[in-house]
């Protein structure tokens, strides 16, 4: 299987996870059948001086999944579409994360419609924009 990791570095199976998906400056692919690792700059083939650009990047990469420690809805709703399946992270540590992905613990992520998060509704709390 190949495993997608956002990271600041890559170290292989000794990279740590980057907090953010779409603003990772690396993708390290983990093949978990040899162990090989590869980088993939976290930009656009054409412009890579254009910035962070993970759709661009991870365009016609096979993968069988992308471990994040976040990640926001529009990017997983893209990577969704796209056909890879995003899973959270346990930990920082890549290795530890190959392992538990292998065995199949962990947990694939939802969107959460977190734009709609702080905005004003008329919901059962009571809380609206004009109390």
């Amino acid at each position: 299987m190949k495993v997608c990791f956002p990271t600041i570095a890559d170290a292989g199976m000794a990279s740590e996870i980057y907090g953010h998906f779409a603003s990772a400056p690396l993708f390290v692919i983990i093949d978990t059948d040899t162990g090989i690792s590869s980088a993939i700059a976290n930009c656009d083939r054409e412009n890579p001086y254009a910035g962070c650009n993970p759709f661009s990047a991870l365009t016609g990469q096979q993968l069988d999944g992308i471990v994040v420690g976040g990640i926001g809805d529009d990017s997983l709703r893209v990577m969704n579409m796209c056909g890879f399946t995003v899973h959270q992270a346990i930990s920082a540590s890549v290795a530890e994360n190959v392992v538990l992905f292998s065995y199949g613990t962990l947990q694939e992520m939802a969107v959460m419609q977190s734009h709609l998060e702080g905005r004003c509704s008329n919901n059962e709390s009571g809380c609206n924009c004009s109390n």
